[in-house]
């Protein structure tokens, strides 16, 4: 199948949402001292009104002695034989499908064969001993007394300590504990636990991996991989949610085998509905890579709708070799954004394209994910089957904030929420933290990303109420390895402070400062009256910018966003390049979906610093293009930047966290070359 071209995918992004002015929504920055333990607050509660109603609908039913009897199993008839011919067919719809048909969705209440996991079902992760109360699973999930977990709720809302800082390798890592009277336990050695499928389809070694504690023992972690090339933690992450899913069935299962001896045990295993991991990833082929290491790491050699999956998710298309490494690993294969598929583990089998609410893992965009719960048409909204999501995911996250975060923002909000409906539920055996809507308080949240940066950060840092606990993994950023040290022309560099009071004053304060210092005196502090790029990170601050060069400059100036059709972005490209244009704005977005080297650039000034400083080494190479072609000197290119405190962590990757500390304290000034 044919992959969306980057206009293609933004028009689509334009006309499926309002034009995403996301940007202007300001996430709290972090403070540029990372030391000191954050903070927690509060996430937005949900309305109240509604709470009650969803709670009383529930205890109503729960006192209810009515129970609708349960449908007997029935085997489907020569199902063997129909395979084939299923596959085929799904394959021909697949190929037919547009680009904004949403692959995967399954939005029906069960899967036709639901009925046959009653009788054929028994332990899917392999034969273990009874339930081991030190296990990581059955410690953060069924130990905690309903009491405990009521104070509980209350004391995350209090300031949390920073429990533990270490260096390992070449990361800080920070963990973060909230103020309980007795802190859920950290079980060293988790892999130990892990079922034995698992361990015997595991081809890797965890021994003296950092993330392997935090993560089997359900903490929250942030993690930035720094390079497009680290892709273990990726394997890591399949291992654990195969693992969770594994350990989940086969408790459901051993207790039902309880149950029917002894009628009047009480056993709370469940949430409202059965899928309880999400995966939120940028593209169709990420997710491919990542559904095909869940697969092997289930130990199962079925899989059902294989090839309707690789005809909808693989693509052997080719990025062009002229591109950055990490741009074609970003936009190889299929890079569709559009997404959301089910996946059910059986004793035998990985069903793909289960219906979601019979899905074990649900694998989704963000924009997929999104469209499903927020609808145009209200009455197809639907959210329900993310109510008992117990591990989220959120891998290559730089790249899902570029295609637009607000989407992220809605996901948070519908996870974890009291179902409108019930779909069958088995009351007598949902946990009661499920029922008392507290579920938050137990899901492990799991961000990657290359680097953090605020939007990301607060995912953990405000969002996160895990009782576990959250671990920053912080890269140790030196002059040795920051991206200055890798730049081989030695064009100058200046950088300029200006004074920003807090987060959400920076936006107004940026502009001030460049509408009333820089923009009257560019063509004065540049060798050259044309040429000029001005690298603009927040696509809202771009739209200031452009307005008020249009309104109150005689400027002649083009501008590139990630919303430019091909021929705007021909002539911009032509008449900067020719000089016809003398001054060039120019959005991060776009650069980060099209990645053009662009010519004429003879100085650069950057509004904010990029959060990818990759882009700050090849903005340089823009001005060394020109250089080699002898359409400028070396000695006469600048690169100027401004900054305030709230940019440390890009200034990190770009100096280094040693000068980075002194620029934000010292001099309002500072030149390299």
């Amino acid at each position: 199948m044919a992959k969306r071209s980057i206009r293609d995918r933004g028009r689509t992004e334009k006309r499926r949402r309002t034009r995403d002015n996301d940007d202007s929504k300001q996430e709290p920055i972090d403070e540029p001292v990372e030391d000191a333990p954050e903070p927690i607050v509060e996430a937005p509660s949900e309305d109240e009104d509604e709470g009650d109603m969803a709670y009383q609908a529930l205890v109503t039913i729960l006192k209810s002695e009515h129970k609708e009897p349960k449908p007997k199993s029935t085997k489907k008839q020569a199902k063997e034989e129909e395979e084939d011919d299923d596959e085929e067919d799904d394959e021909e719809n697949a190929e037919e499908e547009s680009d904004e048909e949403l692959a995967g969705e399954n939005l029906a209440e069960n899967d036709d064969d639901d009925n046959e996991e009653d009788e054929d079902d028994e332990e899917i992760g392999g034969i273990d001993d009874e339930e081991d109360a030190q296990d990581p699973f059955e410690s953060h999930f069924n130990a905690a007394s309903e009491e405990f977990v009521a104070k509980a709720a209350d004391d995350v809302k209090n300031k949390w300590r920073l429990a533990k800082k270490t260096r390992v390798k070449n990361y800080t890592i920070l963990e973060n504990l909230p103020p309980l009277e007795k802190p859920l336990p950290i079980v060293p050695n988790p892999e130990k636990f892990l079922k034995q499928r698992v361990k015997l389809a595991v081809d890797y070694s965890m021994e003296n991996d950092p993330l392997v504690e935090p993560m089997l023992n359900y903490q929250d972690i942030n993690y930035a991989y720094k390079s497009h090339t680290n892709s273990k933690y990726r394997r890591l992450y399949a291992t654990h949610c195969v693992n969770h899913v594994y350990k989940t069935r086969d408790r459901i299962l051993k207790n039902t085998e309880r149950l029917h001896a002894n009628e009047d045990l009480e056993v709370r295993d469940q949430g409202f509905t059965r899928p309880k991991v999400l995966i939120v990833l940028p593209t169709r082929n990420a997710a491919y890579e990542t559904i095909e290491q869940l697969i092997k790491f289930s130990g199962v050699e079925q899989v059902e709708n294989h090839k309707r999956f690789l005809t909808q998710f693989h693509s052997t298309e080719k990025v062009p070799e002229t591109k950055p490494n990490d741009f074609k690993d970003a936009f190889k294969g299929n890079s569709n954004d559009f997404f959301c598929i089910g996946l059910k583990f059986t004793r035998k089998a990985v069903k793909l394209y289960s219906a979601f609410y019979s899905a074990d893992i649900i694998v989704a965009s963000a924009i997929g994910l999104a469209r499903i719960l927020e609808n145009p048409d209200k009455t197809k909204r639907q959210y329900d089957f993310l109510s008992s999501i117990e591990v989220l995911v959120i891998d290559r996250a730089n790249h899902i904030e570029m295609q637009n975060w607000d989407n992220v923002q809605t996901i948070l909000k519908y996870i974890n929420k009291i179902p409108k409906e019930f779909h069958n539920a088995d009351f007598s055996r949902i946990r009661m933290w499920s029922i008392n809507d507290q579920a938050a308080l137990f899901r492990q949240t799991l961000v990657f990303s290359e680097f953090t940066t605020p939007a990301i950060n607060n995912v953990i840092t405000t969002k996160s109420k895990n009782l576990a606990g959250k671990i920053r993994f912080k890269p140790v950023i030196t002059e040795a390895n920051c991206i200055m040290n890798s730049v081989a022309l030695r064009i100058h560099q200046k950088f300029t402070r200006f004074s920003s009071s807090s987060p959400q004053e920076d936006p107004d304060a940026r502009f001030k400062h460049f509408t009333n210092a820089v923009l009257p005196n560019i063509f004065k502090t540049s060798s050259y009256e044309d040429g000029i790029l001005i690298f603009i990170p927040s696509y809202f601050d771009y739209l200031r910018v452009k307005k008020h060069m249009k309104d109150n400059t005689r400027i002649s100036f083009v501008a590139l966003d990630e919303y430019s059709d091909q021929s705007s972005q021909d002539r911009a490209r032509y008449q900067f390049n020719s000089g016809k244009a003398k001054v060039m704005l120019y959005t991060e977005r776009f650069h980060h979906f099209h990645r053009f080297e662009i010519s004429g650039v003879k100085s650069v000034f950057l509004y904010g610093l990029p959060s990818n400083p990759l882009f700050y080494n090849e903005l340089l190479r823009c001005m060394g293009k020109m250089v080699f072609k002898e359409r400028a000197e070396a000695e006469l290119c600048i690169l100027r930047a401004m900054y305030s405190k709230w940019d440390t962590p890009a200034l990190e990757r770009i100096v280094g966290s040693e000068r980075a500390a002194v620029m934000i304290n010292g001099n309002e000034s500072y030149e390299f070359k």
